[in-house]
Formats: structure tokens, C-alpha cells, sequence
């Protein structure tokens, strides 16, 4: 029922059902600046309204059918209520109007007899598919991912293109290139997937540090 669910919960469930396919939190952040997290999602995957996928990061979420059935029951006054004496946080503020957002979103889409789903471009310059590829495969921003996970997500840039378009990315500020620190697990892959900087092999790429 409806009443089951916090504020919050249904601020979220919101935001699946408009876009109506499983999204990652990375995607989530993008669009939305909010990130399903515990104890939220163990809390809507217990009670069978959104299925999440945790591994491998990042987690993925999507709305069931029963998720979908209950956003149309009534809510109670109580379910809006932050709380006797309590006041919202900024990440709760932040929530509300992502869920705002895809409300209006559902709304234009059921008018107009459409998906509310917004398809995002394909970035076309390599810069950006490197960093789209990362975003899908970090679980928050600054994380380590290996080149070997990284490499195949890019798309037919070859392994001389992808170099220079990563060598040329540390020339950000957000962008690290790193070796991997434990040598045990450097192996032909490793080896194979990795750009040569400053004299050594670099095996791990991260961005969004300051």
C-alpha cells in the first residue's frame, strides 16, 4: 500500500517510472542530482517496488509493476511530514524537486502520448565517450576503473586514439591516470589495456577529483 511508503521512497519510485527503464545511479546523478542509495533501495527492493542491481557498480535500479500500481493510490498528509521538529536536508530538498521534474515529465509524456523517457545524444568526440564510458562503470565520481573494463565500452577508436585522447585528458584537473598497485594483478589484459605515461604503464583511470 501506498502508505507503506516514506516521502522519500515515493519521491523516488517517481523518478523510475519516468524514465521507465533501469538507470544507473550515475545516470540518476546526471539528470536528476539525486542517487538511490541504502537504506532506500533496500527498503524498495524488500518491499517488491523496484528491482536493483548492485554488481558490478554502478548500482542499477528499476521499477516493477507493483512500483508502477502504487504510485497511483492515494497518500496520506503524514507521507509529506519530515518528521516531528525535523526539517528537510538539502539532499532531501534536492529529492523533492527531482521528483517534481519527473512528475512534469510523466505528465508531457502521457499528453502528448509518449515515452517520458529523453533520449541523451552519443557523445561524438572521444574526450566524451571516455568520460561517458567511465560514468558508466564508477560507482561515484573520483573511483577507480580499470582500462581493461574501460577499453570496450569506447566503441572502433583504436588502442592509439584512445591513448593520445587519455594522455590528453590529464590535462584536466578532475583526471587521474594511475598504475595498477598491485603487481600480482597485472596480467596479459592488463598489460594489453594499458597507456604508457611518463615512463610507466598506467592501468586505472579516474575522474571527477579535485
Amino acid at each position: 500500500m501506498a502508505a507503506e511508503l516514506t516521502a522519500a521512497e515515493y519521491a523516488y519510485l517517481i523518478i523510475l517510472e519516468a524514465e521507465g527503464r533501469e538507470i544507473s545511479n550515475n545516470e540518476m546523478f546526471e539528470i536528476y542530482e539525486v542517487r538511490l542509495k541504502s537504506p532506500d533501495y533496500e527498503k524498495l527492493n524488500a518491499d517488491g517496488y523496484v528491482v536493483s542491481t548492485t554488481k558490478p557498480r554502478p548500482y542499477r535500479h528499476v521499477i516493477t509493476d507493483k512500483g508502477s500500481k502504487v504510485l497511483g493510490e492515494a497518500l496520506t498528509i503524514d507521507q509529506g511530514r519530515a518528521g516531528e521538529g525535523a526539517k528537510r536536508s538539502a539532499g532531501e530538498r534536492q529529492l523533492f524537486w527531482a521528483a517534481m521534474v519527473a512528475q512534469q515529465k510523466l505528465l508531457l509524456a502521457k499528453r502528448n502520448g509518449t515515452s517520458a523517457v529523453i533520449e541523451k545524444p552519443e557523445p561524438t568526440d572521444l574526450d566524451s565517450r571516455i568520460r561517458a564510458a567511465y560514468t558508466k562503470l564508477a560507482g561515484a565520481p573520483g573511483d577507480y576503473v580499470n582500462l581493461t573494463e574501460l577499453r570496450p565500452l569506447i566503441g572502433d577508436a583504436s588502442k592509439a586514439e584512445v591513448d593520445k585522447a587519455l594522455v590528453r585528458l590529464l590535462d584536466s584537473p578532475d583526471v587521474r591516470l594511475e598504475p595498477e598497485p598491485f603487481g600480482h594483478r597485472i596480467g596479459a589484459e592488463e598489460r594489453k589495456a594499458a597507456v604508457h605515461v611518463g615512463g610507466e604503464d598506467r592501468h586505472k583511470l579516474a575522474i571527477g577529483l579535485r
